[in-house]
């Protein structure tokens, strides 16, 4: 229960006050900022925000902000100017005034190459972002507590610390990645001097945290084991509303994927494609649609859009691709199954699943077994789950011989969203967290 006088209305009447700190701005189309609005939509609060990357935010629930941008720490080193700026945006205003390059971070963190990471560490470190401006604007917010996810990124964490101790206000978290485990693949000596240097600040943010949420329980256990603090596991709520499951199967049967086709990922829906080509020799009975928001090379896009068998779009919005589900049969979740990309996603539950859940449609999740999504969805019996990319053909034949076998699992994916996910009990929860840490 919410303590009493410290729930979202204090004892002068006034709104609880949460400052939110995170890496990306807050638009309700992106996967981070659906993240944000899925969490604090029904919060009768006051909220503000601090993001680290370009871009206009475009949210019903945030209004005042500050800023910090890598061209901007650039800037501030040549000329030796205080980094960020504070702005409101009104209600209902139209999403047009700020600059939105962020071609080149996309590019970098899609291939995460860890030599643009450690010039990018080195900047930050560098410049002067704690500033007269930014401690003006701690002071103007002056929240009651402070939301800021757990990225593996040092300043961020730095970033969180500082505004802690600042404002000593309590600090509730989220985490989704592995960035402390060793349990990683790679060569390049610069990739372990960050793994190592994200793994000290982690170890020096922890005990700031009043609260970890994470998504998966394998995620818990290791928190709770290497950083002693006090978890809890969220899971995302229902974005669609009560959508019921579907009771007839398209012909063709159609496919649907959206998300980032990164981590190689591409693979495994090439993997698809192919045997779509090979299901589809005589006639089209299974096509494959790919809405993503990646650039994609022209040879990964003449793997991925023959334009029969699969086709890619760009991404849509939430809405767009809720009517997308009703008109589609299977929403597929999948990740690669290269050793690399296995250890890096391996305890990561994707916010996707829960889109894919809440979509009417049934859902197919093909990577490795240990995968965290991959182990709820199968604990759940949710999903189609295929853990071996030499299975795919088999399974896809399968349903195109049997498509009642479809709407089963719909009705599965269904039931398991309605059992898990359902946004007033998850809100519910997220607020008492909240108004027990105050």
């Amino acid at each position: 229960m919410l303590k009493e006088n410290l729930s979202f209305e204090n004892e002068e009447n006034k709104k609880m006050k949460i400052l939110i700190l995170s890496g990306e701005v807050w638009k309700d189309v992106t996967n981070g900022g659906n993240i944000l609005t899925g969490m604090f939509s029904d919060f009768d609060a006051e909220f503000s925000q601090v993001y680290c990357r370009g871009g206009t935010p475009e949210n019903n629930i945030c209004y005042h902000y500050y800023q910090m941008t890598d061209m901007m720490i650039f800037k501030s080193l040549i000329k030796h100017r205080p980094v960020g700026r504070e702005f409101y945006i009104e209600k209902d205003h139209p999403y047009s005034s700020l600059q939105q390059n962020q071609a080149l971070y996309s590019f970098f963190h899609e291939y995460r190459l860890p030599l643009f990471f450690a010039m990018r560490h080195l900047a930050w470190n560098c410049s002067n972002w704690k500033n007269y401006k930014f401690k003006a604007f701690l002071d103007s917010v002056n929240p009651d507590i402070i939301f800021a996810p757990c990225y593996g990124d040092c300043f961020k964490l730095k970033l969180t610390r500082f505004v802690a101790e600042y404002t000593g206000k309590p600090v509730i978290s989220y985490i989704s990645d592995d960035s402390y485990t060793l349990r990683q693949l790679s060569f390049s000596p610069l990739y372990w001097i960050n793994r190592f240097s994200v793994r000290h600040q982690l170890c020096k943010t922890f005990p700031y945290y009043s609260l970890v949420y994470t998504m998966t329980e394998a995620q818990k256990a290791q928190c709770e084991k290497d950083f002693g603090v006090n978890m809890k596991v969220l899971l995302k709520s229902s974005p669609f509303g009560d959508i019921p499951a579907k009771k007839t199967v398209g012909v063709p049967i159609r496919l649907v994927y959206a998300g980032g086709i990164y981590l190689n990922r591409w693979k495994t829906l090439a993997s698809i494609a192919k045997s779509l080509r090979e299901i589809n020799r005589n006639r089209v009975k299974m096509i494959l649609d790919i809405y993503t928001g990646n650039d994609i090379s022209p040879k990964i896009k003449k793997l991925l859009n023959d334009g029969v068998n699969s086709t890619v779009h760009s991404s849509v919005s939430q809405k767009e691709l809720a009517e997308i589900y009703q008109n589609s049969d299977i929403a597929l979740h999948v990740e690669s199954f290269d050793l690399k990309n296995r250890l890096t996603v391996r305890m990561s539950f994707s916010t996707k699943i829960v889109d894919c859940l809440a979509s009417g449609c049934a859902v197919m999740a093909i990577c490795d077994e240990k995968q965290g999504g991959f182990e709820y969805l199968k604990n759940e019996d949710a999903a189609i789950c295929i853990s071996d990319a030499a299975k795919i053909k088999g399974k896809l034949m399968e349903l195109v011989n049997s498509p009642t076998y479809i709407l089963g699992y719909a009705k599965k994916a269904r039931d398991c969203c309605r059992r898990n996910h359902d946004k007033n009990a998850i809100t519910q929860m997220i607020k008492e967290d909240f108004g027990n840490t105050v």
